[in-house]
């Protein structure tokens, strides 16, 4: 049963699509390696597992930020492989109260991938709604178009 203050608390969205010109098994490939987005996302210097067996639902990867040197863990709750989608949740100094972020692809012509992140939250308190919002927006679209690089750069 919620308790009195999550009663009617509101819910927020983040959502960002590109489009790669790569076939989505191979961009599946590198997603569904969840501890390694280091490798292809500047936005984190370091990451590694911590928990959980890889490439399985309950995988913890600990990353240390680029921008600030802070460390964020994130749990693995959802993992298709046959759909190519996968979802995390923050465990440790996330940037909001609850969430769950979801990474899906589809398929389209002429072999691209349309890559869709995306989060929905719960804020802290005193959080101001739009501004955390944008700055998740701001931060898929980069690591969506750092991930479309990498298969430019790579030529996968």
């Amino acid at each position: 049963m919620a308790s009195e203050a999550e009663v009617g608390e509101e819910i927020y969205r983040a959502k960002k699509n590109i489009v790669v010109n790569t076939d989505c098994k191979k961009v599946w490939a590198v997603i569904s390696d969840f501890s390694g987005i280091d490798k292809w996302y500047s936005g984190f210097t370091q990451s590694k597992r911590v928990g959980g067996s890889q490439g399985q639902v309950g995988e913890v990867r600990e990353l240390l930020r680029s921008s600030n040197g802070q460390v964020v863990r994130e749990r693995l709750i959802y993992l298709n492989s046959n759909e190519m989608e996968l979802a995390y949740t923050h465990t440790f100094n996330g940037p909001v109260k609850e969430s769950i972020a979801i990474v899906s692809m589809s398929n389209l012509a002429g072999g691209q991938c349309l890559v869709s992140w995306s989060n929905t939250m719960k804020l802290k308190e005193g959080q101001e709604p739009s501004n955390t919002v944008e700055k998740f927006n701001s931060a898929y679209k980069r690591v969506l178009e750092d991930l479309r690089d990498y298969f430019t750069k790579t030529g996968i």
